[in-house]
């Protein structure tokens, strides 16, 4: 009751909010009449900010190859890239990136922030949000780049381009692919493209040696939500089938310390079967990922990283009500993967994920 008068609170102030913030913030001097092509070259850009502040870890995935495919036309190009902490280690070893700014929504270090990127002069600064907060707003005003590019972003005067979706987009990719095109990149490669650190590539060898069997599935039951995670008697029957017919080792994924505690069960039941790795950080999970025969997962962060290596893949989506076309725009983009459907109907607010047929299940793992 009380959860639901606060969210009819915030519904009703969220759009006064975000149009006062607009008011103050959605300002700027000098701005510049850009076509959308050859932007790079038009513009004379020597420095790109790139704002990826949601701090998603799947987005920063896919959009690792914008990366690499800018230095590998314009190599003197300065990369800057915003993140959050959690999403930091997606990055940190990428060769392609030259700064990594990390973003907290605290307004007085976010200005902080801000200043920081200001002294260092950014020609280009490209945000991917459909929807701007007040902090973000203030905070693309305060960088004070040359060019402000943003999505949907016409009836802005704080962006000097505008891009839309392309009219053929079909997954999440293709829309970075097409800025990558406006910006002057040609013959894009559009694979991901995630690095690892020695150490981190050394401390997986030596658990990896530790299983059983070399040979091992990653199993991720976890989402950001619990309608988008497995549970636990979904997993008990996922372990059951991949241990039936096939001595594989299971790494279970538990980020953190209550997870892990609430997937120990499993670890007892299926004694030297299944193993639950204390990873640290992304990086950690990627290159767990990266060794693995299989990955299956609800999560797209997961999904998005097994992709980075077009490794064998299930991935469990929710079905889409009505015009929705979410689970395509974010599906595996894999070559090797296959999808298990959860399915509701139009009067659920939100499906749950562990609402599938189990036999879907066998038949995508017997199919890999």
């Amino acid at each position: 009751m009380i959860r639901d008068l606060n969210r009819k609170f915030q519904d009703f102030f969220r759009p006064k909010r975000l149009a006062f913030g607009k008011f103050i913030w959605d300002k700027k001097d000098n701005k510049i009449k850009c076509t959308l092509e050859n932007i790079i070259k038009n513009q004379e850009i020597k420095s790109i900010l790139f704002l990826r502040y949601d701090g998603k870890i799947g987005d920063s995935v896919i959009n690792s190859m914008m990366f690499r495919e800018i230095k590998k036309q314009f190599p003197n190009i300065k990369i800057g890239v915003v993140t959050r902490e959690g999403a930091k280690s997606v990055l940190e070893s990428n060769k392609y990136i030259d700064n990594i700014f990390i973003y907290e929504k605290n307004t007085k270090k976010i200005k902080k922030l801000a200043e920081e990127i200001r002294n260092k002069k950014y020609d280009l600064l490209i945000d991917f949000s459909e929807m701007l907060r007040v902090q973000q707003m203030m905070f693309i005003n305060l960088c004070k780049a040359k060019i402000n590019m943003g999505l949907n972003k016409d009836d802005w005067n704080l962006f000097d381009i505008s891009y839309n979706y392309p009219s053929n987009m079909k997954h999440i990719s293709d829309l970075y692919v097409y800025i990558l095109k406006i910006l002057g990149v040609k013959n894009i490669n559009s694979n991901y493209d995630l690095q690892i650190n020695k150490a981190v590539e050394e401390k997986s060898k030596d658990f990896i040696s530790k299983l059983s069997n070399e040979k091992y599935i990653v199993l991720n039951p976890f989402a950001a939500s619990k309608h988008r995670s497995l549970n636990v008697e979904k997993i008990d029957e996922i372990i059951k089938i991949i241990l039936a017919d096939d001595y594989y080792s299971i790494i279970l994924l538990a980020p953190g310390k209550e997870q892990r505690d609430n997937m120990e069960k499993f670890q007892e039941k299926y004694k030297d079967k299944v193993y639950i790795p204390e990873t640290k950080n992304i990086q950690e999970v990627i290159e767990l990922v990266k060794h693995s025969i299989l990955v299956i997962s609800p999560d797209t962060s997961i999904i998005h990283i097994a992709s980075a290596f077009q490794k064998p893949l299930i991935g469990f989506y929710r079905k889409d009500l009505g015009k929705d076309n979410n689970s395509t725009i974010w599906g595996p983009n894999n070559k090797n993967s296959m999808i298990v459907w959860a399915v509701g109907n139009e009067k659920e607010k939100e499906i749950d994920i562990n609402n599938f047929k189990l036999e879907d299940f066998i038949n995508a793992y017997k199919n890999f």
